[in-house]
């Protein structure tokens, strides 16, 4: 399987964690904040909580729209900067640790993820993680716990690329990280927007997984194969792969 390679999202394809996805897109300022005051005895008014993780949600939005991402420590730096709050770089990477760290207990992995990625793994294939998610240690040490990190040849966030998945950059980067060509690639995430349209634009095969509450989407994307659950999927996914090799050469 020269230049071959599968990736897959990270949140609600491999894992599933509501506590980290909170913080990630929303409540990650309020709660540095909490531990802050709560380690240096510094008084902040309580509407500055609430104010934070309107101002961060907003970035976000932002981020999502011109996908050009930045680390959890870089948006909370530019929120508390906006507001006036005097927190140093050093406590906001110690806070941003400390919160992710309490949010590990909450991950679990998504039924029949840890065997597909096993089993995909297992025929040589390289694997990859793309995501968008603000704080890479995160992903690591949940596919650590999971027993997975191994079985991954890269972990790529919009944190660590630079780019949110609305770029199609971050495919790239992930393929060449991996050594592959996005044609003979497969991507497999559960948003039709971001997984599937971001891996169909730079040439990737897809493979939706379309969770219970998927939503009827206008976005025009259509996966080479939708899944239900990850349960008994790895042939499935290579069946996908397979169809990405490019034909024999004629010797006419």
């Amino acid at each position: 399987m020269n230049g071959q390679a599968i990736t897959f999202d990270f949140h609600n394809t491999l894992a599933a964690c509501p506590e980290w996805f909170e913080l990630e897109v929303k409540t990650l300022p309020s709660a540095v904040l909490g531990w802050w005051v709560a380690l240096r005895g510094s008084a902040v008014d309580i509407a500055s909580f609430d104010d934070a993780d309107c101002q961060y949600r907003e970035l976000r939005r932002d981020i999502m729209e011109h996908g050009n991402e930045l680390t959890a420590e870089a948006c909370l730096e530019q929120v508390f900067a906006e507001m006036h709050l005097a927190i140093s770089g050093d406590d906001i990477r110690d806070g941003v640790a400390h919160v992710m760290r309490e949010a590990l207990s909450g991950a679990s992995p998504i039924p029949g993820a840890v065997a597909t990625v096993r089993e995909l793994h297992d025929t040589g294939v390289p694997i990859g993680v793309v995501s968008s998610a603000v704080y890479h240690p995160f992903l690591e040490w949940t596919l650590e716990s999971f027993g997975l990190r191994d079985a991954l040849q890269v972990v790529i966030t919009s944190a660590s690329a630079g780019f949110y998945k609305s770029r199609p950059e971050i495919f790239l980067h992930a393929a060449a990280a991996l050594s592959a060509d996005p044609r003979r690639t497969v991507h497999v995430g559960d948003s039709l927007r971001y997984d599937v349209g971001g891996a169909s634009r730079v040439g990737m095969g897809t493979v939706w997984l379309r969770r219970d509450d998927a939503r009827h989407s206008d976005d025009p994307y259509t996966p080479d194969l939708t899944l239900e659950t990850l349960e008994s999927s790895a042939p499935r996914i290579l069946d996908i792969l397979r169809s990405r090799q490019p034909a024999p050469a004629s010797h006419d």
